[in-house]
């Protein structure tokens, strides 16, 4: 097999990634530096403690002390910026350069902007009050936010270059020749990389250190259930995406997480055609797990390095990552062949 000729870049790769560096994470670290600043110029005049959660109507029902505003802050923000700086970074020295790292950069400088903004004019509302029960509604300092962020992370997306990226293709898979009254089953399995389980462990652990600090912090018992329910449904996501089961046989191609579900499926009729191709998480779909690509394209990526992609019938593509990638697409294609020949045969 050999692999297609890359399409040139349409700009330097060592600007992407340092135009990356200051969007994803100087800025970033930058912005809430700014916004602590602030917390501390005002605290002496702010009540204690201060109104840390509002309810749905807007008014506060939360409270707890200045530290533990700023501390989330700093977690949070530092903590996206140090996923990006481990995701993203990687992939970028190697000339994996697409959209994702470019819309990943806005979206952590976009979301500092909007977190700093939300919680400093939020608490610096409050200064001079005697009682921060009286604090005014979130609503305006929310709207602050969401325009901010969304004015940052438009402007980091546009001042990063921007990169095509093109996936390496591999080849179409070796021609196998299957009797028609032969059985053909292929089987593999494929787990998280372990770079891709230490950040969703952090981004979980992360979570759930956010979930602990909101509990103790006096909110009611409406936000705990909400923050309860989050944490456990990105646990679950976690779990249902660090193994999956790879399965073709007559049925087609079957992707089933280890937890049973979801299950992906590529029914024979469906594939036009399979190809072993080389898989670059981030550049091309932005992480790891169940993935959709910029690009449109969906698929299992559990690490960089080969897989299989199925162009279907309808011109859509799925991509699983999996050891042994020539030799299941080489089982699909006659598979497909197969049924193929028997459809026109029972068609004749």
């Amino acid at each position: 097999m050999t692999a297609d000729t890359p399409t040139p870049q349409t700009a330097e790769p060592r600007a992407a990634v340092r135009r990356f560096v200051l969007v994803a994470i100087v800025l970033p670290l930058l912005t809430v530096a700014a916004g602590l600043g602030v917390l501390i110029s005002v605290a002496e005049a702010l009540p204690d403690p201060i109104a840390v959660h509002w309810g749905a109507s807007g008014h506060p029902d939360g409270f707890g002390p200045l530290w533990l505003v700023a501390f989330v802050l700093l977690a949070v923000v530092a903590g996206t910026s140090l996923l990006m700086a481990l995701t993203t970074l990687p992939a970028l020295r190697r000339g994996g350069i697409g959209s994702s790292p470019r819309l990943l950069g806005a979206v952590s400088w976009g979301l500092a902007v909007f977190l700093t903004v939300l919680v400093t004019v939020a608490t610096t509302a409050q200064a001079g009050l005697a009682d921060a029960a009286d604090a005014a509604t979130i609503w305006m300092p929310l709207l602050a936010g969401v325009l901010a962020g969304a004015a940052a992370g438009a402007v980091g997306f546009a001042i990063q270059p921007r990169m095509v990226y093109v996936p390496t293709r591999l080849g179409d898979a070796a021609p196998l020749e299957v009797a028609d009254d032969e059985q053909v089953v292929w089987l593999q399995r494929t787990v998280m990389a372990r770079g891709g389980i230490v950040i969703l462990l952090a981004a979980t652990g992360l979570m759930v250190v956010i979930a602990v600090i909101a509990w103790f912090s006096g909110m009611d018992l409406a936000g705990q259930a909400v923050m309860l329910g989050v944490t456990v449904l990105l646990v679950l996501l976690v779990a249902m995406n660090l193994v999956f089961h790879v399965r073709v046989d007559e049925a087609g191609l079957a992707v089933t997480s280890g937890l049973g579900w979801p299950r992906m499926r590529v029914p024979l009729a469906e594939v036009a055609e399979a190809a072993v191709v080389h898989v670059d998480p981030m550049a091309e779909f932005g992480g790891w797990g169940l993935r959709w690509a910029p690009s449109g394209r969906f698929g299992v990526v559990m690490r960089a390095g080969e897989g299989i992609e199925v162009r279907r019938r309808s011109g859509k593509t799925f991509t699983v990552t999996v050891d042994d990638a020539a030799a299941g697409a080489s089982v699909l294609t006659a598979l497909a062949a197969r049924a193929a020949r028997r459809s026109d045969r029972g068609a004749a």
